[in-house]
């Protein structure tokens, strides 16, 4: 089939995933991206990643961000154009409508990135069932809750020993004000889509504030620091929040997460 000069014709299962996973990642490099998508089939080669992504900048339905200065590769987001082109596949997010007038801050940047590691930790660590991003997790609470439960940066279901697990997990690269650790706690106490949270950190600075500011929570909390997540996984050290903190390891703290019934695991968002 021939197309007029100027027309770009999509591929259902080649482009379309690549167009989603830039727009859930919010920013993702060029490597992420094809891990990403070697992970979900065979064969992917980075070259032909590359291609499909050029092609899809030319067309305007993804753009490089000026952030991309700070690395050694492109780091792609969605474009209103490409939301509005998604939006007509089907593929709709309340939380990121194409009518909108913010997709992404370039100061979110290094926090989406890093979400992008730690995904790609949890897969190619072989735990890895299902992932919701955090426009994922927004769309469905502003459906199903009205917005009132937490906005998660991330749900993940993984595959352990005893059976899967439901995790949330968070990303805290700088430190927040007391007032609003005082609003975080409230909301975590509120919120009923995870009983165990994983909190990933830029540093030791962080996790001891964490460790103080959330005590509070009437949940299961893990801190550990997100770079040692990346190379450790299992045996990475998590300190639990309690009256009187501990420390284990991630492989022992995922045993506190909920189990989830194959039931309740179709139930969620599929994975992108």
């Amino acid at each position: 089939m021939r197309y007029r000069k100027g027309c770009i014709a999509i591929s259902d299962e080649h482009d379309l995933p690549v167009l989603l996973h830039i727009r859930n990642s919010r920013a993702i490099t060029l490597n992420q991206l094809h891990r990403l998508l070697a992970g979900e089939r065979s064969g992917v080669h980075r070259r032909s990643v590359q291609w499909r992504v050029t092609r899809l900048e030319q067309a305007e339905l993804v753009s490089r961000m000026t952030s991309s200065q700070f690395f050694r590769q492109p780091i792609y987001r969605i474009t209103t154009l490409g939301l509005g082109y998604l939006e007509m596949r089907g593929h709709t997010l309340i939380s990121l409508p194409s009518t909108g007038r913010h997709i992404l801050n370039e100061t979110q940047v290094f926090h989406a990135l890093e979400l992008v590691e730690t995904r790609l930790a949890l897969r190619e660590g072989g735990l890895l069932q299902s992932w919701q991003s955090e426009l994922e997790v927004t769309s469905r609470n502003l459906v199903f809750y009205g917005g009132a439960s937490k906005d998660y940066d991330a749900l993940a279901t993984l595959r352990t020993e005893e059976g899967t697990r439901r995790l949330a997990l968070e990303y805290e690269r700088t430190i927040k004000s007391s007032a609003r650790y005082r609003e975080i706690r409230e909301v975590l106490n509120a919120d009923k889509m995870a009983n165990a949270i994983l909190y990933l950190t830029s540093n030791h600075d962080v996790s001891h504030v964490l460790a103080i500011e959330l005590r509070g929570v009437k949940k299961t909390i893990g801190v550990a620091l997100s770079e040692d997540f990346r190379h450790d996984l299992l045996i990475t050290p998590v300190m639990m929040i309690s009256p009187a903190p501990a420390v284990t390891s991630f492989g022992e703290f995922l045993q506190h997460a909920a189990l989830v019934t194959h039931a309740e695991s179709g139930m969620l968002l599929p994975a992108l």
